[in-house]
């Protein structure tokens, strides 16, 4: 049986309204706003969505695996009532503060005491960081081979065949398994919940693996110093006047010469 992992981070809602945007700076962390709770990173959820039509069209097993610390159980089992099997949450004190090397070698860990899998799926990037950085390490940790920006994946017999978007064009590129994917938006989005398959997930316990659990010693190359929001300062605008495009080009031209900025 074909088994995906795919790796889910569990963050604040990237849609919430600025200005109930707040920073704990004394601990280094956003917020958490009343009323609004955390979600899947959108583009995680691409990646389930791929996860979910493989199993659609063959014999399949799909483990969602989430890193952090008081891991929320119901956005977990979210993850199930979409069609996953199993919802694993990887959580430890230490986990807070994890930058993308800590992170990437826990879901390295985790999907190591798992036993492996044949394909290992995640977002292009975080919706809260946007670092984009930690598939790369989880799949140079594992030994595997990665292709990012996919869109949609081919599973054959041995092998992946994979739509990737680039700014130029769509490639084509074939990668042996196991292997690591990720997704981009253009991938679709996660299938809606029904009601019924919601209650159901509710009724399923997520286990739970700490840092001893998977033989995680932190080894960080890089360390969090400060996290603020900064001073937005008035902007000042100004209308280049000009009839066409070119009379706008030669009095910003001007512009730019009066006031010594060329």
């Amino acid at each position: 049986m074909l088994s995906v992992v795919v790796c889910m981070k569990i963050v604040i809602d990237p849609e919430m309204p600025f200005s109930e945007f707040r920073i704990d700076r004394e601990n280094r962390k956003p917020i958490p706003p009343p009323g609004v709770p955390p979600l899947f990173s959108p583009f995680d959820e691409n990646a389930l969505e791929w996860a979910l039509r493989i199993k659609d069209g063959r014999e399949c097993k799909v483990t969602v695996v989430s890193v952090g610390k008081g891991l929320p159980k119901a956005v977990l089992q979210k993850a199930i009532a979409a069609g996953a099997d199993e919802a694993l949450a990887v959580e430890d004190r230490q986990f807070e503060l994890l930058g993308p090397c800590g992170t990437a070698q826990v879901l390295a860990g985790a999907i190591e005491k798992m036993g492996g899998c044949d394909l290992v799926f995640t977002g292009r990037q975080g919706a809260d960081w946007d670092g984009g950085v930690v598939w790369a390490g989880t799949a140079g940790l594992l030994n595997l081979p990665c292709v990012t920006l996919a869109r949609s994946i081919d599973v054959r017999e041995a092998t992946i065949v994979v739509e990737r978007c680039t700014p130029d064009c769509i490639e084509v590129v074939e990668a042996p398994m196991p292997a690591l994917v990720t997704f981009t938006s253009e991938a679709g989005e996660l299938r809606g919940i029904t009601l019924p398959s919601l209650l159901k997930a509710k009724k399923r316990e997520i286990p739970r693996w700490s840092a001893a659990d998977i033989g995680f010693r932190q080894d960080e190359l890089a360390e969090l110093k400060d996290i603020f929001i900064p001073e937005i300062e008035v902007v000042d605008n100004y209308l280049v006047p000009g009839e066409s495009a070119r009379e706008k080009g030669r009095n910003l031209a001007r512009l730019f010469l009066d006031r010594q900025m060329v």
